[in-house]
């Protein structure tokens, strides 16, 4: 996947304080805050590259968000327990699962470059102990140490960390961004599917490649999202939305296919439904049977 020009300002701002804090030897602590899948990560990790060049190996350590290869929530804690030492991931590869002292420990040894990078994806993964923990190394880190972080809110961060950070902003891309970055790597879209792609992706580049690979495996659930989305603005056919809605959910794309209704009844002002399916998804995220959360729904939306 090409790199997108996109966010310019906002990656202005973090080489101009790269480069000011290097060019002065201070040490760095950068945090990108923007929502999921807008590629913060990938900039952080690309970036890292450029800094370290070959030795991105020995003296870069990208604490992963595994919350996923889990199937739970993935704290970064003081001690990691024993049971996850290391987690296996998607790409058949294994990581290693490092706690904060041993972080800490590990910023404080040499590198092969002179030079270390502490990548974090998701910091508010880190429990309220190791972000006490962590705080003395956001207060006093090492020159030629460079502490990235991610996020998709401040508020989940505490703030005695997020004040000793620069912070800097990624947000969604604006449609003319996101034609060309649809133009530039999937020529092979048809017109007609590229409009509900990009609204199952929220504008976030690298959660419209994924969704984009999803639906190459699984073509007949794109074609079902197709056809069930108009039918979704229309009263009646309860059956019918129902059986497709649980076949998107055995596909993972029950919550997108949700997010994207309650945008479509918003830009309708029909405020009624979008509250509905607003408290579907709370009613399913609290572990509501689902069979009734529909239900509620269905009740909910007829005239």
């Amino acid at each position: 996947m090409e790199t997108l020009i996109w966010n310019e300002v906002a990656k202005s701002q973090f080489k101009t304080y790269i480069e000011k804090n290097e060019s002065s030897n201070r040490p760095v602590f950068l945090i990108i805050i923007g929502p999921e899948g807008i590629g913060k990560t990938s900039f952080l990790r690309s970036y890292s590259d450029i800094i370290l060049w070959e030795y991105s190996i020995t003296d870069l350590f990208w604490m992963k968000d595994c919350t996923k290869e889990l199937g739970k929530y993935h704290s970064i804690q003081i001690e990691t327990p024993d049971k996850q030492k290391t987690i296996p991931l998607f790409d058949n590869t294994i990581y290693e699962n490092k706690w904060v002292r041993e972080i800490n420990s590990w910023l404080q040894q040499s590198s092969f470059s002179w030079k270390k990078i502490l990548l974090i994806e998701n910091i508010q993964r880190m429990t309220q102990a190791s972000m006490n923990a962590f705080l003395k190394t956001c207060e006093e880190p090492l020159p030629n140490r460079f502490l990235f972080a991610t996020a998709e809110h401040e508020s989940w961060i505490l703030p005695t960390i997020l004040s000793r950070a620069m912070v800097i902003r990624f947000s969604p891309l604006s449609d003319s961004e996101m034609a060309k970055y649809i133009n530039d790597n999937f020529s092979d879209i048809k017109n007609d599917e590229k409009e509900l792609l990009i609204k199952l992706s929220m504008w976030k580049p690298w959660t419209f490649h994924e969704i984009y690979k999803k639906v190459k495996e699984n073509p007949e659930i794109f074609e079902l999202m197709k056809g069930l989305l108009p039918l979704m603005m229309e009263n009646g056919d309860w059956f019918k939305k129902i059986d497709s809605l649980k076949k998107l959910d055995e596909a993972w794309f029950l919550d997108i296919f949700q997010t994207v209704l309650i945008k479509e009844y918003a830009e309708q002002h029909n405020s009624a439904w979008a509250q509905a399916w607003i408290n579907v998804k709370k009613q399913i995220s609290s572990n509501v049977n689902q069979e009734n959360a529909l239900r509620y729904w269905i009740l909910s939306t007829e005239n």
